[in-house]
């Protein structure tokens, strides 16, 4: 065990850039927008008059708006913008870790640095789980954590501004129920994660064996299989299948914000993170994974180089 925390750490050192600061610094970006938008924001032109109000004036009565609200509508409102930084977040991590799972097996036999991590005492299997680990669950962690101090800064950014507004700010915060909105968005990262490892478990395996372009050997196969399932059966069942699987994961992910709005964002059945366990196709995929694993493990075993 201590070998493969320190394994997860040789994969976080190596790929901290996309792990940790490509979130930081887009939480960073937004933060000083909202901060300029706040400064330079803070004029507008009534429809009716070609008069300019500035914003602070509007403070007072938006807070009185929000202040008398229902405590329903209070809570969605907050929870919503909360839950709706995933949204964004989300999709740049499963970008990410798209190319994580490519590059992970693929570059270290590009420059050979496979030798070397060879010559230490760390089976294949440790270090290709490893690697699935760091999709599955060290990168959620991780955008989890820039996404919760991005979260704890929109709740201290609304505060500044309801206290122009005349307001302490204490209904903001008893309204966003602040720990089950983390709980709930890392357990639904994590669970979406692994809902997609079949995905993960084949580019991995695909970054295996790839010989140039892993991003093209990854995909040919699901190109071929598409194709020849379309030229024989007249179907397009497997595709569809892969489309819906991603499909799901986004869902599973942006769930809270889902049953938050009591509303469907989504076209298609959304399960919450919990409900995810009893469906039979999470354990199938996770079998699938295992197999790509496996062979994922065996080729690092034969392979040293591209």
């Amino acid at each position: 065990m201590n070998a493969f925390t320190v394994l997860l750490k040789r994969e976080y050192w190596e790929h901290k850039g996309a792990i940790f600061y490509t979130p930081a610094i887009m939480a960073g970006v937004f933060a000083v927008l909202m901060i300029i938008a706040g400064i330079t924001g803070d004029t507008s032109i009534s429809v009716n008059q070609s008069e300019t109000n500035h914003f602070a004036e509007h403070l007072p009565k938006l807070v009185d708006k929000f202040e008398n609200l229902s405590e329903r509508e209070q809570k969605q409102g907050v929870q919503v913008a909360l839950y709706g930084t995933l949204l964004f977040f989300g999709g740049i991590m499963l970008l990410i870790s798209l190319f994580y799972c490519l590059g992970c097996l693929y570059d270290e036999r590009k420059d050979r640095s496979i030798l070397f991590w060879k010559s230490m005492p760390v089976s294949d299997t440790k270090t290709v789980l490893s690697k699935f680990a760091t999709v599955c669950f060290l990168i959620p962690v991780s955008y989890f954590a820039v996404i919760t101090a991005f979260q704890i800064y929109m709740m201290l950014f609304s505060t500044v501004l309801a206290w122009f507004g005349g307001s302490s700010g204490a209904m903001i915060w008893a309204s966003s129920n602040l720990f089950g909105v983390m709980f709930n968005g890392l357990m639904a990262m994590l669970v979406a994660m692994l809902w997609l490892s079949p995905f993960w478990a084949w580019l991995i395996f695909a970054s295996s064996w790839a010989k140039k372009v892993a991003f093209l050997w990854g995909a040919l196969p699901i190109i071929m299989l598409t194709i020849a399932e379309g030229w024989i059966f007249n179907t397009s069942n497997f595709i569809e299948m892969l489309a819906m699987r991603v499909a799901k994961t986004f869902t599973i992910m942006n769930s809270n914000l889902h049953f938050t709005t009591h509303k469907e964002i989504f076209d298609i059945e959304v399960m919450r993170w919990y409900e995810v366990f009893g469906n039979s196709e999470f354990w199938i995929g996770l079998i699938v994974a295992g197999v790509f694993l496996s062979g994922a493990i065996y080729t690092r075993s034969v392979r040293n180089e591209t």
